[in-house]
């Protein structure tokens, strides 16, 4: 697919991400671990058949009736953009999916397709994916309540305006998947578990997540490939359980991770054969940095994986031999997830537009990491 070259540039406040804002934010719990937290709602209107049985004409009138519920809120909590998805050029798109202000489904667009995004990186609303709304909140680090209080305000606000289809006797909020019936909610983290990677003992994260109900995924969820020990956590569950529960068993689970990803790192920096195991990755990392032309978005976020371990658990890959600093930390890492264009990218598209990302890739991990690495 080539790229439109008559498309409206996005205006760069939409492209704010929760991974941006770490950067940004003065505190944000547990970001050397969770990189942020995410809540989605489900929901359909009622009287309109599900989008993949909508004519067009219907699905048009479920994005005006979505358009109007959100003009219609006068206190404006959350001032939200409209942005067709249709009218966007590939690039766009893609760029809105690294951010995770849309997902990778609504990005294929489609008859009626609409995002709209607030300018803070926090609220998104995808009219006619594969249900007529989906509601999102991301909130930084460790911090899933919070992002489900912000899901559900946007979804009480809508609720005074729109009659969402329910079976409240038996099956709760109607959804085109089953999968998502009763609360309609997926609660999940973006989590960085490098040393339980590294370690081997990602096999106790899943039956440990097996026990909690909960799934473990790619930075993308369902259908996405984990890449630089990168994975998404969120609930199976969401029929017949309530929302609470739900979000009592992810934060659990988010809590075990942080307790035993610390506690693997601890483990790797006591250990003298794993820390220079460790070491000697991050030094054949940093010598890939300073030599590739172009890096894959795979390979680059590998990369910046195996030298945030070692930043993690408080080594230097060259010992004392150069006065240089053990980074790059939390802040450091989430800026560079959120310029780095790994996350589309790892649908390996092709054309103009990737390999361009593939030649910046290296070039931006020099100027971000010199200072730290080459003693510059």
């Amino acid at each position: 697919m080539t790229e439109r070259q008559d498309s409206p540039a996005l205006p760069p406040f939409l492209l704010q991400s929760a991974w941006a804002q770490i950067a940004a934010t003065p505190y944000a719990p547990d970001t050397d671990v969770i990189l942020s937290s995410r809540a989605r709602l489900a929901r359909n209107i009622a009287g309109f058949p599900f989008p993949s049985r909508a004519t067009e004409p219907e699905m048009r009138r479920v994005a005006q009736e979505v358009r109007r519920a959100v003009h219609a809120d006068t206190e404006r909590l959350f001032d939200l953009t409209v942005v067709e998805i249709t009218a966007l050029a590939p690039r766009d798109r893609a760029e809105l999916v690294d951010a995770h202000r849309i997902s990778p489904e609504l990005a294929e667009g489609g008859a009626e397709t609409y995002a709209l995004l607030d300018g803070a990186g926090r609220v998104s609303i995808f009219v006619n994916e594969e249900d007529h709304l989906r509601l999102q909140a991301l909130a930084p680090g460790n911090a899933a309540p919070a992002a489900l209080s912000d899901v559900r305000d946007v979804e009480a606000r809508l609720t005074k305006r729109i009659t969402w289809a329910t079976d409240a006797a038996k099956w709760g909020f109607l959804t085109a998947s089953p999968a998502n019936m009763g609360t309609g909610l997926r609660l999940s983290v973006l989590t960085h578990l490098p040393a339980l990677v590294f370690l081997n003992r990602l096999d106790h994260v899943f039956d440990a997540a097996k026990r909690l109900g909960v799934s473990v995924r790619g930075a993308h969820g369902e259908h996405s490939a984990a890449a630089g020990d990168l994975f998404q956590v969120s609930n199976t569950q969401t029929f017949g359980i309530t929302v609470e529960h739900t979000c009592a068993r992810v934060r659990a689970f988010a809590d075990l991770l942080v307790r035993d990803e610390r506690a693997a790192r601890k483990e790797l920096a006591q250990d003298n054969v794993r820390r220079a195991r460790a070491n000697r990755a991050a030094l054949a990392a940093w010598e890939r940095v300073e030599n590739a032309p172009q890096l894959p978005a795979k390979e680059a976020l590998e990369i910046l994986s195996s030298l945030r371990l070692c930043a993690a658990c408080g080594l230097l890959p060259w010992g004392r031999t150069r006065q240089i600093r053990a980074e790059p930390g939390d802040r450091v890492f989430a800026a560079l997830l959120a310029e780095l264009r790994t996350g589309a990218g790892l649908t390996d598209s092709e054309g103009a537009s990737a390999l361009r990302d593939a030649i910046a890739r290296p070039a931006l991990l020099r100027s971000v990491l010199a200072p730290v690495y080459s003693g510059a």
